[in-house]
């Protein structure tokens, strides 16, 4: 499973807040203490948003993010008022930069972590769900960003909550169809550059649905 965390509010390095902590991101992605794996070393990203332009900046790399010089760099350098970063831990999919997290579409950032359960038995039906404006912009081959898609679909830019439901209700009604007991178990963050939402789902119950906003 992979690890992320997102922060809105004052303007600060982003270093302040994903390598100075005690037990940050960057020491998580190396210290693994209450994961299913000790390490997140199959690559990471980090987005965030400045005054102009209003589309948010990207930066992603395969390599782990504890050994990156470049991702000490960006951070020492790079004050933002809102931004999200990801370490990944691959359930099943390449190591590739298209692959890691989070992912872009207009002004809109989206990360993941958990999994969308025999992905392989559930992947074309959902694909042919995605609108197919939509479609061509997707370059990966994660569980992840077909979830980011489908919202998109299904209204994220409108209505974040209801577009991540409805998400939601449809890869568990595809994946039941399939046979898969369980199909998702999630949690997610996405943002505008504006708003933040934190959503927090699993199929088998073990984590209570959940849907907070940061504004």
């Amino acid at each position: 499973m992979c690890r992320w965390l997102a922060y809105s509010g004052s303007p600060v390095l982003i270093e302040e807040v994903l390598y100075r902590p005690e037990h940050s991101l960057i020491d998580q992605s190396l210290h693994s203490r209450l994961g299913a794996e000790t390490t997140n070393g199959d690559g990471f990203g980090l987005g965030w948003y400045a005054p102009e332009p209003k589309t948010p900046a990207v930066f992603h790399s395969i390599e782990p993010a504890w050994n990156d010089r470049n991702l000490r760099e960006v951070a020492s350098h790079v004050e933002s008022p809102l931004f999200l970063a990801h370490i990944r831990a691959s359930t099943g999919s390449a190591v590739q930069q298209t692959n890691c997290h989070p992912f872009r579409y207009g002004t809109w950032l989206w990360l993941h972590n958990g999994l969308v359960r025999d992905f392989h038995l559930v992947k074309r039906e959902l694909a042919l769900a995605v609108d197919e404006s939509l479609y061509t912009d997707m370059e990966g081959s994660t569980d992840s960003e077909m979830l980011f898609y489908l919202a998109l679909t299904f209204g994220l830019e409108d209505d974040p909550p209801k577009a991540v439901e409805r998400t939601v209700g449809f890869v568990e009604e595809v994946g039941h169809r399939r046979g898969v007991e369980h199909p998702i178990q999630m949690t997610i963050g996405t943002t505008d550059g504006k708003s933040l939402w934190g959503f927090r789902y699993s199929s088998d119950g073990g984590a209570c649905a959940r849907a907070c906003r940061a504004a």
